[in-house]
């Protein structure tokens, strides 16, 4: 599995496979929350997640959950994100 950043994940979900498809946070200024300061939001790239997502396949079959890692509303990501 392929991380970068920083991954913030909460104890309800230490047994889930996470897979990180963004990078940072897509709206970063609440000012409550310094988690991605400095950190600029991206989509990691295709070919990245579909690697992680096959590794996860063969190294997770009996793992019943799955998160994603990403700050925001996902649907809300366009995909030309740099």
């Amino acid at each position: 599995m392929h991380y970068e950043g920083t991954v913030i994940r909460p104890p309800s979900e230490a047994d889930s496979i996470l897979l990180q498809v963004t990078v940072g946070c897509s709206h970063n200024k609440c000012t409550f929350c310094g988690a991605y300061k400095g950190e600029r939001f991206k989509i990691k790239d295709d070919d990245l997640i579909s690697k992680d997502i096959d590794y996860a396949a063969q190294h997770f079959q009996h793992t019943r959950a799955a998160s994603s890692s990403s700050a925001g509303t996902p649907s809300s990501y366009p995909r030309n994100a740099s």
